[in-house]
């Protein structure tokens, strides 16, 4: 019970903050899936324990918080398209509200630093949490290849507006604009949608990043988790 009282303090924790910022509403998506993972290992008790009226109404009770929490976010959503990217599950999610339209595998930042040995820069390979915007979008585009992308095969980062860094193919179709160098957009490896394996940005394999590039216009919100 101790487990239960413990989550029931969270959840009731995590409403009283719901309108404080954006981040809060990434915080509590991640509840939400806790509290139902939550709810289904308890569905299993069943198979072990008599099914109680004290169990029956405990399992009901973490229900309807998860329920309370849910329609809480709904509010603050007000019914408004958003696209929720997963980067543990490494899920893409196309919402109205609380509605899901579409969903896709995608692939995350895959973590871990890299370190010129020349000028001692670093670079981590992590996909930003948080609150973020469609900024732009862009057909056909030219990968503007950073450094980092030329110190991780060991060469040395040609001068900035050099046409080496001007790569083709290699963003896929299209991209959709976060913000501070993060995209949403292709790879030529969708062999591994559904794993941790890019530097930051989240990739979509070609049919998906079509669907997505033509439902979401400029400005969506996107909450990145």
């Amino acid at each position: 019970m101790t487990i239960l009282m413990e989550g029931k303090n969270r959840i009731s924790d995590v409403a009283d903050r719901l309108n404080s910022n954006s981040k809060t509403t990434v915080s509590n998506i991640n509840y939400v899936r806790e509290k139902l993972d939550e709810l289904m290992f308890l569905e299993s008790f069943f198979g072990f324990l008599p099914a109680t009226d004290r169990h029956i109404r405990t399992q009901k009770a973490i229900l309807e918080e998860v329920q309370s929490l849910r329609s809480k976010i709904s509010n603050k959503l007000k019914g408004s398209l958003h696209v929720l990217v997963d980067t543990k599950a490494n899920k893409l999610y196309l919402k109205e509200g609380m509605t899901l339209l579409w969903e896709a595998d995608c692939s995350a930042g895959r973590g871990g630093m890299l370190t010129d040995k020349k000028t001692g820069r670093r670079w981590e390979f992590v996909t930003p949490k948080g609150k973020f915007k469609v900024l732009s979008k862009l057909e056909n585009p030219i990968w503007i290849k950073p450094d980092w992308a030329f110190v991780e095969t060991g060469e040395i980062p040609p001068p900035p507006g050099d046409p080496l860094r001007n790569v083709t193919g290699e963003l896929g179709a299209y991209v959709l604009n976060l913000g501070d160098g993060y995209l949403i957009h292709g790879t030529k490896n969708e062999e591994a949608l559904g794993r941790p394996v890019s530097h930051g940005c989240v990739r979509l394999g070609a049919e998906s990043l079509k669907q997505l590039y033509e439902k979401v216009p400029n400005g969506t919100e996107v909450y990145i988790y």
